[in-house]
């Protein structure tokens, strides 16, 4: 889904309107001339109110229109709407002197390509007209691209890597078994993903398929929710309520982040793994399940055994298939893709007719380590879409992803000293987020994978600071 840029851009007939004769003729001679290095020289067309924009659009075709939004009789919206019934492809561009947030919405939303607001400097409004001329260039060459191509996907591993083949094969043979799985690799890979894959495609279809994140709650309030309480077991315990190992009964629990589970909770995890059995909170009655469990992580499991911080009889317990996931920037050939589901995606939940990506986008997205991986390239797309009014995705409107802070595809997850304990490992690697969004917590919590409150505890574990950015 990708647009090459190198080809020539063709000239393109442009208007301009204003009611302002001095504004008027300052801007058209800049536009007689060439819009800027490697753009054509475009033919401009003036236009001193709505009315008579209106009559010459009627006559000929325009690719760009530039206008003023404040005219006598009619309005710069009102002739936007007009453009859009006349010519719907026209790239439209807005000018005022009386900028409002207000107005800048209500100009996007009636199709506005873009907004400007006066005083502008000339060369910024030269960028909006570079930008409207590459769009209006794409579509000439391409026409209207149709919403949905490649139709969006449900949510599923997506990609045709050697590595990513290798994870569908595990998937297909963990289906056929009723065995504990353990899943490992970095946040945002899609670990999510293969639990659900493994269970729609087992034996286990049929019945629920039940999921918690383990990092995401406190210990008593994780052991609650895994094996429900009776009423009166606790503060605030008013009625009785049923865990999560009895709503998988029969079906498959997935539980996500298992290395961050206290040891206490690791014995009552094996008991229930060894004996199918365990006991609500405050109760002394046994109950019997029958689950298919599937457990996740991105910590390194092994390690925390050789620290005495995970039962080795658990951990074999639960490792008795094991599924990797690689991390983006080792299937960087996926990109494509993976770029292209999400396009289409988030360009139909928008109602945009996002279709490309430019090339020099995709080499920025390409250049760049992924620390988040899927679920932060999914981010950055999903972001680029809701703020484009364009029809293309360029490299500008990829500003949040840092080339010069990137370790390239193929990259390693993290140079640090071997020597390291993994709690400094870990350290290291939070920090390395943080400093990447500029200490922004809400983006820092996306990239790795956690939620804003196990941020906050890591980072009060660690001495590290937050900053000021939600």
């Amino acid at each position: 889904m990708s647009l090459n840029q190198n080809q020539k851009l063709k000239p393109v007939p442009m208007l301009i309107v204003d009611d302002d004769d001095v504004t008027l003729k300052l801007l058209q001679e800049v536009f007689a001339s060439s819009v800027g290095e490697g753009f054509p020289q475009c033919p401009v067309q003036i236009a001193s109110s709505a009315e008579t924009a209106l009559a010459a659009l009627k006559k000929k075709s325009f690719g760009i229109v530039l206008s003023d939004i404040r005219m006598f009789e009619m309005s710069g919206l009102e002739l936007l709407r007009e453009i859009k019934k006349i010519s719907p492809e026209t790239v439209v561009i807005l000018m005022t002197a009386f900028g409002s947030m207000e107005g800048a919405i209500e100009a996007i939303q009636k199709g506005a390509f873009d907004y400007i607001s006066k005083p502008f400097k000339i060369v910024d409004l030269k960028v909006l007209v570079q930008r409207a001329l590459k769009q209006w260039n794409a579509h000439a060459s391409s026409g209207p691209q149709p919403l949905g191509i490649p139709q969006p996907k449900p949510k599923t591993l997506i990609g045709r890597s050697p590595q990513i083949v290798e994870v569908y094969k595990s998937i297909g043979r963990a289906s056929l078994s009723t065995s504990s799985v353990l899943i490992t690799g970095e946040s945002g890979t899609g670990k999510e993903l293969v639990a659900r894959a493994i269970h729609q495609n087992s034996s286990r279809r049929s019945k629920g398929f039940v999921a918690v994140n383990c990092g995401a709650l406190a210990e008593t309030l994780l052991e609650s929710e895994l094996f429900g309480h009776i009423r009166g077991s606790f503060t605030g315990a008013n009625v009785d309520k049923k865990g999560l190992f009895e709503e998988a009964h029969l079906g498959t629990l997935f539980l996500d982040e298992i290395g961050d589970i206290s040891a206490a909770l690791q014995i009552k995890l094996l008991r229930v793994l060894q004996e199918s059995e365990f006991k609500p909170v405050g109760s002394n009655e046994t109950k019997k399940v029958d689950i298919r469990l599937i457990a996740a992580t991105h910590r390194d499991l092994d390690a925390l055994v050789s620290e005495g911080k995970f039962r080795e009889d658990l951990f074999y317990r639960l490792r008795v298939i094991q599924i990797h996931l690689p991390p983006l920037r080792e299937r960087i050939e996926d990109l494509d893709e993976l770029v292209g589901i999400f396009l289409a995606s988030y360009s139909e939940k928008n109602k945009k007719p996002v279709s490309h990506v430019s090339e020099d986008a995709m080499k920025r997205l390409k250049a760049y380590s992924w620390p988040g991986n899927v679920r932060e390239l999914e981010h950055a797309i999903e972001r680029a879409v809701a703020m484009t009014s364009s029809n293309i995705l360029y490299a500008e409107d990829f500003s949040e992803i840092q080339e010069g802070k990137s370790a390239g595809p193929g990259a390693p997850r993290l140079q640090t000293d071997p020597t390291l304990s993994l709690e400094e490992i870990e350290k290291l690697h939070i920090l390395k987020v943080l400093e990447q969004v500029n200490f922004n917590r809400s983006r820092a919590s996306e990239i790795l994978g956690i939620d804003r409150a196990t941020l906050y505890r890591k980072a009060q574990k660690y001495g590290l600071t937050l900053g000021e950015k939600e």
